[in-house]
């Protein structure tokens, strides 16, 4: 594989990133439209960004790992 090629998993990964930073921005429209495309190249990687999206978002950031 070619240093530039990209596995159909790291594109959805990527455009998955895309369609959150659009929803932030309250672009919905596009945020559906970058989700969509990402569903088709890999929705198991879609699903992948969510959980991890799910577990940061769960964890308490304050206190370092060590203290916890």
């Amino acid at each position: 594989m070619a240093a530039d090629s990209k596995s159909p998993g790291e594109t959805a990964r990527e455009v998955t990133e895309e369609a959150l930073d659009a929803y932030v921005q309250g672009d919905n429209k596009t945020g559906d439209k970058l989700v969509d495309e990402a569903k088709r190249k890999d929705p198991e990687a879609v699903k992948e960004v969510l959980q991890d999206l799910d577990e940061d978002a769960g964890s308490d950031h304050s206190v370092p790992k060590e203290n916890r």
